[in-house]
């Protein structure tokens, strides 16, 4: 019996960053033929690179911005199926705020823009960060750091029907 295929694995960093109107900066996606939607700034990390540093370096890539880390609020766990791949993605989420730039023009401009979490006009994903966020701009970001795992692994992989474990 064959064994199941597995996932492609990343681990990755993105920046919850507030701005003095309540808004948060979003990643537009830049997918013509979807609906569209957002995620928070942020990419993969590289072999050698701290989540700050690697944090540092896309935005600094996609938005020519300089950030100041703050502390960590989620670990985001998701394993899902998007254009046929099949994918296991580790997510690190930091509170970040801007502290200079544009500093030139990005390598790799990405569409950027701010709106408070709920009023954007597309879903913001993953759906469980989203929910976080939003309770945590009410709150001020005081909840210890949270643990959120979306599971829509297809069936033939051990996984759920799909939906999101919060521990």
């Amino acid at each position: 019996m064959a064994e199941p295929e597995l996932p492609v694995f990343t681990t990755r960093v993105r920046g919850v960053i507030v701005d003095e109107e309540g808004r948060v900066l979003m990643d537009r996606t830049h997918h013509t033929d979807r609906d569209v939607f957002y995620w928070f700034p942020g990419g993969g990390l590289e072999a050698g690179e701290t989540s700050a540093e690697g944090l540092r370096r896309e935005l600094m890539e996609e938005a020519a911005l300089e950030i100041e880390i703050g502390r960590l609020l989620y670990v985001s766990e998701n394993l899902f199926v998007e254009s046929g791949d099949y994918r296991h993605e580790i997510i690190l989420y930091f509170l970040a705020r801007i502290t200079g730039g544009p500093v030139g023009e990005p390598v790799d401009r990405r569409m950027h823009e701010w709106h408070r979490p709920g009023e954007q006009p597309g879903r913001l994903l993953p759906p469980d960060v989203a929910a976080a966020v939003e309770a945590d701009l009410r709150a001020g970001f005081t909840r210890p750091v949270l643990h959120l795992v979306t599971d829509e692994r297809p069936a033939l992989h051990g996984g759920s029907s799909g939906g999101t474990v919060r521990r």
